[in-house]
């Protein structure tokens, strides 16, 4: 009876002390934690300690553009606008393929659903009549994403037999000048095959 009294009076004192412990540890982690964080008051301004960093070109805004700092990896510049280093033709190709693959699958599921719920040629010949100057245009964008995507198909699949890493030598087709060169040559034949399935007349 004697120890349960005691310990009656011990519970009380006992969460008090493991709520402080537990408050003080919350504020040394809060404080760990934005230890070296943030942007330091005088950064890149001149101040009691240190002239500051405007002979290094400092602009006035540079707190400003220091919030809108990107994170890496990160393609563009802090405008949004330009990119931060200059595309390669090869990622140029390759990004377009990834990009027509995705149109191509927007494309099918919107012709599906066209079929499945109306007429898919009763429509096209509707378009075809009401806007007749929109028909290249749009035979067009229907023709590219197939066509190059075709033909990046071939030509990763060419690259799948090719050697790669140290067992490459200087004619791979993985090699740079080599990937600019078809790179070019898959882009220049789907811009002209697509302009020519444009211009065929169904």
């Amino acid at each position: 009876m004697a120890l349960a009294k005691a310990a009656s009076r011990l519970a009380p004192s006992l969460l008090e002390s493991g709520t402080a412990l537990r408050g003080g540890s919350q504020a040394l982690y809060q404080q760990c934690r934005n230890h070296g964080g943030g942007v330091p008051e005088y950064w890149g301004r001149d101040s009691p300690y240190h002239p500051g960093t405007d002979f290094l070109g400092t602009p006035a805004n540079h707190l400003d553009l220091v919030s809108k700092r990107p994170v890496s990896p990160h393609v563009f510049e802090i405008t949004g606008v330009q990119p931060h280093y200059k595309f390669p033709l090869g990622a140029i190709s390759s990004i377009t393929n990834r990009a027509t693959g995705c149109m191509l699958a927007v494309g099918t599921w919107a012709a599906a659903y066209i079929a499945l719920t109306g007429d898919l040629g009763a429509a096209i010949s509707a378009f075809k009549d009401a806007a007749p100057l929109l028909v290249f245009p749009a035979k067009a964008v229907v023709a590219f994403p197939l066509i190059y995507h075709y033909m990046g198909g071939v030509r990763h699949m060419y690259w799948d037999h090719a050697k790669y890493g140290n067992q490459a030598d200087k004619h791979s087709p993985l090699e740079v000048p080599a990937v600019e060169a078809s790179s070019k040559l898959l882009i220049g034949a789907s811009v002209a095959a697509t302009a020519a399935a444009a211009l065929y007349s169904i």
